[in-house]
């Protein structure tokens, strides 16, 4: 406004623009920008905008065109004619039977094998961490190497039990696949937890490392931050490759690997006998990941989408961007320090996540989940706890938000910015596409600094792995994957504690106020 308090002119610029009825610009501003504005601002007129410009950051065939161009094209190899059956293309390294008598055994069988994968990283092998996608192989569709991604799979007691024809047992409900946490591997997916919870529900437990960023793929990362940043299109090409041979791995064990050897059992004078499945249903194919698995696997998740190879998610304390988690964790302290050695100030450190995240977008919620996304992608159920140092409670808002998310009526926190209130499932009614679902620790929500400094005091990790061990949020979770009812576990306070301690044997009784 002028000095009178009278609204300023349009600009010559935006005067002439808005004089240009029949510009494609300006059919564009009045088609897309302007609604979107007065969105935002209902009290805004286009005919009083002083100054208005958009830009086009990055196309969705730059940004998404070599993901979707590799998941395409190994769907096509791996169900090809010359693919052949998949037995043809596993390999057992180990098998390790247990003794289900004993009563603390949970597992009755663990599978650590390999499985071929199209290729299309530059190298081949285990040591080309900081390969390249081959330009030519995904601009064409046409792998051109065939390559190798190992893969364990973990059968519970209760599923021998099943194949045996046991008295008691059922049959087998999901097949789930584990996305292991921040730099760690596949042996993740043997956490007590989710092993009492494949054997009380009958659940195959099928983990594959996140190539790219697994434990084997540190040493890459530590060099990238260290001295050579250019090596970030790597990691993210890795991960690319990464999604490829989970792709491959979700629909080997669709076609075929319920019928391998290695998944039968029987007496020794008898003949082996496959796992039924649960009310004579197929069981269904679950993603579950936790931390680096949540937020991995909202992008790898709503990759799979048309593939139809996955057909619920649970992301545990997820959240996007990478950019934004990153230096707002505690786990961020050590990366910095390493970084440091390569710019001078944390400035530079931040410019540079924020060029590192054009690439994390190919891979992730934040990029897969962008506007204009025409592709349909599983439902999902997202856990995360209030008072979370390591991944933000910001992040899980955005994820959620990108994916059209809602929270329950008794979730912990009823005003969250664009994300409105649904009912959970009833009758028919399986309840949200994507629901948000939040457990308080007050005492280290409470806790928690206005800014990322934490240095004040000590953050442990207490809620970030309380929120995986709550049996709460277990029970939301078996039933998700179970039926696909999204169950509204909070109501009385249920989503309430005083702290996160949940090592110690008295929490369960630590609910509500």
């Amino acid at each position: 406004r002028d000095i009178e308090g009278k609204p300023l002119p349009a600009t010559p610029g935006m005067q002439e623009l808005l004089s240009k009825k029949s510009s494609l610009r300006l059919g564009r501003y009045v088609d897309a920008v302007f609604p979107a504005l007065h969105v935002a601002a209902p009290w805004s007129e286009s005919e009083t905008i002083q100054l208005v410009f958009d830009f086009q950051t990055v196309s969705e065939k730059s940004q998404l065109g070599p993901i979707k161009a590799v998941r395409d094209t190994t769907l096509v190899h791996v169900e090809a004619d010359e693919w052949g059956p998949w037995k043809d293309h596993v390999r057992v390294i180990r098998t390790e039977n247990y003794d289900c008598a004993k009563q603390d055994d949970k597992l009755a069988r663990t599978i650590h094998a390999e499985l071929d994968v199209p290729w299309f990283l530059q190298g081949i092998g285990p040591g080309q961490r900081d390969a390249l996608l081959d330009k030519e192989a995904v601009a064409d569709g046409k792998a051109k190497l065939t390559g190798k991604a190992h893969f364990l799979v973990h059968v519970p007691c209760s599923l021998r039990a099943a194949a045996l024809q046991r008295e008691n047992s059922a049959g087998l409900r999901a097949v789930v696949e584990f996305g292991h946490g921040l730099f760690f591997n596949r042996q993740e997916a043997s956490d007590e937890f989710l092993l009492e919870m494949a054997n009380d529900n009958g659940y195959i437990i099928m983990a594959m490392d996140w190539r790219g960023m697994s434990s084997y793929d540190l040493l890459v990362v530590v060099k990238t931050l260290m001295s050579k940043p250019s090596l970030f299109q790597a990691i993210r090409d890795n991960l690319i490759q990464g999604y490829a041979n989970k792709l491959a791995l979700q629909h080997f064990a669709k076609h075929g690997m319920l019928q391998m050897d290695w998944m039968k059992f029987g007496e020794e004078s008898s003949p082996k006998k496959v796992i039924p499945p649960f009310n004579s249903q197929p069981p269904s194919s679950i993603f579950y990941g936790i931390s680096q698995g949540g937020i991995l696997g909202a992008g790898y998740t709503a990759l799979s989408g048309p593939t139809k190879l996955i057909d619920r998610a649970v992301l545990g304390v997820p959240g996007t961007p990478f950019a934004l988690i990153m230096s707002r964790s505690t786990d961020f302290a050590g990366y910095d320090a390493i970084m440091l050695l390569n710019f001078y100030t944390n400035r530079h450190v931040r410019i540079f996540l924020s060029f590192a995240q054009m690439l994390w977008d190919s891979c992730e919620g934040a990029g897969l989940l962008a506007p204009p996304q025409l592709e349909e992608f599983p439902r999902m159920l997202l856990q995360a706890g209030l008072g979370d140092p390591i991944v933000p409670t910001l992040a899980a808002e955005a994820l959620t938000r990108a994916l059209g998310g809602v929270i329950l009526p008794n979730n912990p926190r009823q005003h969250i910015f664009d994300i409105p209130v649904q009912p959970a499932a009833s009758g028919n009614s399986l309840g949200p596409k994507v629901t948000l679902s939040e457990l308080l620790f007050k005492k280290e929500n409470a806790s928690l600094p206005l800014s990322d400094d934490y240095s004040g005091e000590a953050f442990g990790a207490g809620v970030h792995f309380c929120v995986r061990h709550d049996k709460v949020f277990i029970a939301q979770v078996e039933e998700f994957i179970n039926t696909g009812r999204v169950l509204d576990v909070c109501e009385n306070s249920g989503c309430v504690r005083e702290s996160a301690n949940c090592w110690e044997e008295d929490y369960d009784d630590d609910v509500g106020d």
